[in-house]
């Protein structure tokens, strides 16, 4: 009796160590990565989630573009937001593609050319070549999808909607797309990318925030899936602003934007929550668009 309760026991010790073991082997890296960028005249630095097995393959993967909110970095979404978890555990299961994450730094910059820095040109010029050419990252739009929060959900859209042919979908997770003006509370009042003469311009806001390229957006012949999810107790008001971005989206691509509203504040509970679907959700539309 008693040897049969030991050999239990080292079985159970077995099979948590041999767990433990594949769940380490099917682990991917986060590499930290920066270049000289031109159009900010700093470097531009970025954290790069490889997936397992990426360093004794030869192909190609996909990537998502992960961007970050203001008063983050780019060791935000693995630091706070479980970006590396929530890849390993999806491409273990076989929800998503093996994938590549890039999650770049860029400050309170709201991913504009704005009045302070050109953020948008170094991301589209700069950083995604730099990283194509070092990486193994598939180049056709079917591979590349780009995401993120607050800040990063404001620059996921304004790119996607810029660049409808770089990207195959988008997520917007409690995305600071204030129309017509942020709230007081917003940070955007406060980043140099919408002032002038030290004051927030809400003409400088408007022409950068969505409304402004909607028009060109919807005439154009290719569409990017979006994925928009709030919380609904989110004190800058971004779960209405989320509703009226789904619907007027709606009008144009009713099969392709989907809308989540979630429990939650503009927090970090709601960004870790909310990003395994985001992922399943682009990557799923990604792969159909080829």
């Amino acid at each position: 009796m008693k040897n049969s309760r030991t050999l239990r026991c080292v079985f159970a010790v077995l099979g948590a160590i041999l767990t433990v073991s594949a769940l380490t082997a099917q682990a991917g890296e986060v590499m930290a990565d920066s270049f000289m960028s031109q159009a900010l005249g700093r470097s531009y630095k970025m954290r790069v989630y490889l997936p397992d097995g990426y360093t004794n393959s030869a192909g190609s993967y996909p990537v998502v573009y992960l961007l970050h909110g203001a008063g983050d970095d780019e060791s935000g979404w693995t630091t706070n937001g479980g970006a590396k978890e929530a890849f390993d555990d999806l491409i273990k299961r076989g929800l998503m593609r093996p994938s590549i994450a890039v999650m770049p730094g860029n400050g309170v910059s709201w991913y504009v050319d704005g009045a302070a820095e050109k953020a948008e040109t170094a991301l589209m010029t700069e950083l995604m070549p730099y990283v194509e050419k070092k990486y193994r990252i598939a180049r056709e739009r079917g591979m590349r999808a780009i995401g993120g929060h607050s800040m990063g959900g404001y620059g996921a859209l304004h790119l996607a909607l810029k660049f409808p042919d770089k990207f195959c979908a988008a997520a917007l997770i409690s995305p600071a797309i204030y129309d017509p003006v942020p709230p007081e509370a917003s940070s955007a009042r406060r980043a140099p990318q919408f002032m002038r003469k030290g004051q927030f311009d809400i003409e400088l806001w408007k022409s950068h925030n969505y409304p402004t390229y909607l028009d060109t957006y919807n005439r154009a012949a290719r569409k990017v899936p979006m994925w928009i999810v709030s919380g609904d107790h989110d004190f800058l008001g971004v779960a209405l602003v989320s509703a009226q971005l789904y619907w007027r989206l709606f009008q144009t691509q009713p099969k392709q934007v989907e809308l989540r509203i979630i429990d939650g504040d503009h927090e970090w509970r709601v960004w870790r929550e909310a990003l395994a679907d985001a992922l399943r959700y682009m990557d799923g539309q990604c792969t159909r668009s080829g």
